[in-house]
Formats: structure tokens, sequence, C-alpha cells
């Protein structure tokens, strides 16, 4: 409706324009042809399009300019943020990828570790059980060695009552010389 009624305030205007014209031109009753280019109307169209320059300038020109230097400023701005949380990001993966490797790494290392150790204590754990079966061996074999050592001076000590009981019973019998020898080399046989 505003729209409107400034269209028919601006008609309104552009016949009076046109009938000053035509007063000043001396002719009330001649119609005003609108192609028609006066030369005053071109300097006085000239004029308004420069001042109507000159107050947008003023009023809306360095604003507006000032608002689309900003919006560009923000822009560039928030590309430059972009670029730079962009090229965080991709340290960030390095980071984490390199992170990653390195505990991998470890992880492996302590493993191999853990394996070497349990290796050489299960070496080890072998090694001290064939010392203590060796030990245990060393000991059976002096257990056995002292049980012949004693067997033997048992049969020492037996064979030395019996050589007793022998010649006591030589004794004790009155031979002869003959029946002598035959019993000792019989007795000798014996043994």
């Amino acid at each position: 409706m505003a729209d409107s009624q400034h269209s028919a305030e601006h008609a309104h205007t552009l016949n009076e324009v046109i009938e000053t014209h035509a007063v000043h031109a001396g002719d009330h009753h001649a119609e005003v042809n609108p192609m028609e280019v006066s030369g005053q109307m071109v300097v006085w169209t000239w004029v308004v399009f420069v001042l109507t320059l000159i107050v947008l300038y003023k009023v809306a020109w360095k604003p507006i300019l000032s608002v689309l230097d900003k919006r560009e400023k923000d822009i560039q701005d928030s590309i430059d943020n972009a670029e730079t949380i962009r090229e965080e990001l991709e340290s960030l993966e390095e980071t984490k990828a390199q992170t990653i490797a390195e505990a991998d790494e470890k992880a492996k290392s302590v493993l191999e570790a853990a394996r070497k150790g349990a290796y050489t204590q299960a070496q080890s754990i072998e090694a001290k059980a064939r010392d203590e079966a060796k030990i245990v061996a060393e000991n059976a074999s002096r257990e056995i060695e002292a049980s012949r050592a004693k067997a033997e001076d048992l049969l020492r000590i037996e064979s030395a009552s019996w050589a007793r009981q022998l010649a006591s019973k030589l004794i004790n019998e009155n031979l002869d010389d003959d029946k002598n020898r035959a019993l000792t080399d019989k007795f000798i046989q014996e043994l």
C-alpha cells in the first residue's frame, strides 16, 4: 500500500513538473512530449543523481562497505581458524598414531622381556632341579657306599667270629696233623 501511495505521489510530482515546464515554455495548451529531451532537465537530472550518490555514499555506502569488510574479515578468520584446527587435528592424529605405535612397541618389548624372564626362570628352575637331583643321587651313592662299607665291616666281623668259632672247634678237637690239614683245607674252601 505504501508503494502505491508513493507511486501516486511520484506521478503527481511528475505531472507538476511537466505543467511547470509547459508554463515556462509559454504554451499552456500544448501537449508535453515525455520523450522530448530538454537540456535543463538533463542538467537537473545529473545534479540530483550526484547529490543522491553523495548522500548514499555518506549514509549507506560506507556502512554497507564496513559491514561487508567486517563480514569478509570474519569469514577469513573462520577460514584461518578452520585451517589451524585442521592442522592441529592432523598433528593430533599423527601424535595419536605415534603414541599407539610406541604403546605397541612397549607392549611387545614387555612381552618379550616377560618371555625371556620366564625362559630364564624356567632354565634356572630346571638347573636347580638338576642340581638337587644330582645332590640326591650323590647322597644316595654315599649312603649305598656307607651301607656297603657297613656290610663289609659286618661281614668281616662275622667272618672273624666264624674264624674264632672254627679255631675254637679246632682247638677243642684234638686231631692229628693230617686231620688238621684236611679240616683246614675244607674250611678254606668253604670260605
